[in-house]
């Protein structure tokens, strides 16, 4: 499984950035928060989840492509 790194913040009480590695696959809890926010954004409309989740996730893929 390919993986990169991304910067994640800290816990309040720290101070800087740590580094966790990323996977190209986002993960269920990532693509659902984002397919939430689009419903959302869209005003909340009754049925078709799977335009927001399709979207959310080729967002993330690209967001975690990573640069060769």
């Amino acid at each position: 499984m390919a993986t990169q790194t991304r910067r994640v913040p800290k816990p309040a009480t720290g101070n800087g950035s740590r580094e966790i590695p990323a996977t190209v696959n986002p993960d269920h809890t990532e693509i659902s928060r984002l397919a939430y926010l689009y419903w959302l954004e869209r005003g909340r409309p009754i049925g078709s989840p799977e335009e927001d989740w399709s979207r959310a996730e080729q967002d993330l893929k690209k967001e975690q492509t990573p640069v060769t």
